[in-house]
């Protein structure tokens, strides 16, 4: 099993990325929504090969933690590797993972593919998975951060001013920083003007 490639950057496309290690080209299928550095450059995948009758085709993830959730997602009846890529294009791993752990079936069911039925074989069949799986720290950050951006919207900052606050802010504090102390550090960037940086 191909669990990991690195090398060379040789192309981007649609579809996929071409990668080059020990002289092989190899075609790896990937999400859309990732942003690849310049071609030539040396880039690393995480791996999942899948075999079919007529093909064998090669799924990469830029992190563990998207190649882990995509393991999972083929594992729900119903969800193929292109329909789990699409889910993946859609939502990144942490934001799903939230989704499912708490969930929010009205986030499941705007994305692509995922219906009511599918939904709640994604709850049934995901939850415990997530949470054994380590996603539960990831969960409760998540959390917290989302609570914080709803409070500074809540007070009139603009989405984009904060999420580049907010970003910074969750650098400095580390990870598990509760609410509170999310705001009140973001909004003493914001008040001496650090929003426009």
């Amino acid at each position: 099993m191909i669990g990991y490639l690195r090398g060379p950057l040789l192309q981007v496309t649609a579809e996929g990325i071409l990668l080059e290690t020990g002289g092989i080209g190899w075609h790896v299928r990937t999400s859309p929504a990732e942003n690849w550095p310049p071609l030539g450059t040396e880039v690393a995948v995480y791996t999942h090969l899948v075999v079919k009758e007529d093909a064998l085709e090669l799924y990469g993830f830029t992190s563990p933690k998207g190649l882990k959730l995509f393991t999972l997602l083929l594992g729900v009846a119903g969800i193929g590797p292109r329909g789990a890529m699409q889910i993946l294009a859609a939502a990144d791993p942490d934001r799903l993972a939230q989704a499912i752990v708490a969930e929010d079936t009205a986030f499941l069911t705007a994305l692509p593919g995922i219906g009511t039925k599918k939904a709640k074989r994604l709850l049934l069949e995901l939850k415990d998975a997530l949470l054994k799986a380590g996603f539960a720290a990831t969960v409760s950050e998540r959390a917290n951060n989302d609570e914080a951006l709803a409070a500074l919207l809540a007070l009139g900052y603009g989405r984009e001013e904060i999420a580049r606050v907010l970003a910074r802010v969750e650098a400095e504090l580390g990870p598990g920083a509760d609410t509170a102390a999310v705001v009140q550090a973001v909004l003493k960037i914001m008040g001496r003007g650090g929003g426009a940086a």
